[in-house]
């Protein structure tokens, strides 16, 4: 892809025909990180999980699948995506099951301690202000409730420069993972680095 190709704009805000292109890509494409990020979760979850950044619902479609009996929600300022959204997860839309809301993460409408999980899957490098992000994840969940980020790039992954590449090519902002943990403990979350084959889950606590 190069960087008069039209869908590298998409990735950080779908839109359009291209738009559900990019989003269609990655109800594919990042199966492997959510299956590696799922296996790491809670086994059962019965309250409310927010999904940030929910994209074309793919994982959101698995969250519903894994926890049968949780109220799911989902943000995105992709219009497009939460229409996209709505189409993969018709059957938990239509019965109640998931409430969808176009909103930033720096922005989001719900309570304090809405949420008893919070994930957030290949987005946190698009966020406007990573710590602003992460404060307000860390004001909608609940004390104990966990919070998962999940990342396919990662500094110190043995190929730093590829990452350097890929962040100059779609305007993303990665963190290595002393930073992305000391924002965590900063904003009351205990959280571990847990790396793998397919990527890396950021799995934290919100402290009581």
């Amino acid at each position: 892809m190069t960087d008069t190709d039209p869908l590298r704009t998409q990735f950080r805000k779908p839109e359009g025909d291209d738009g559900r292109k990019v989003l269609e890509s990655m109800n594919d494409h990042h199966v492997p990180l959510w299956t590696f990020c799922l296996d790491r979760l809670p086994k059962s979850i019965d309250g409310s999980i927010l999904d940030v950044g929910c994209g074309g619902g793919g994982f959101l479609s698995r969250l519903a699948g894994r926890y049968p009996y949780a109220m799911l929600f989902g943000v995105d300022i992709s219009e497009d995506a939460l229409r996209m959204t709505m189409d993969v997860n018709a059957g938990t839309y239509e019965s109640g099951g998931l409430e969808l809301h176009l909103a930033s993460v720096d922005e989001l409408p719900f309570a304090e301690g809405s949420f008893d999980m919070v994930t957030a899957m290949e987005t946190y490098f698009f966020w406007p202000d990573l710590r602003a992000g992460l404060e307000e994840v860390s004001r909608v969940l609940s004390p104990g409730g966990v919070l998962a980020i999940g990342s396919e790039l990662r500094y110190g992954s043995g190929d730093d420069a590829r990452v350097d590449e890929m962040c100059q090519t779609y305007g993303m902002r990665l963190v290595r993972d002393e930073g992305m943990l000391s924002l965590l403990d900063e904003v009351g979350i205990d959280a571990e680095t847990i790396p793998g084959e397919h990527g890396v889950l950021y799995r934290g606590v919100r402290r009581f």
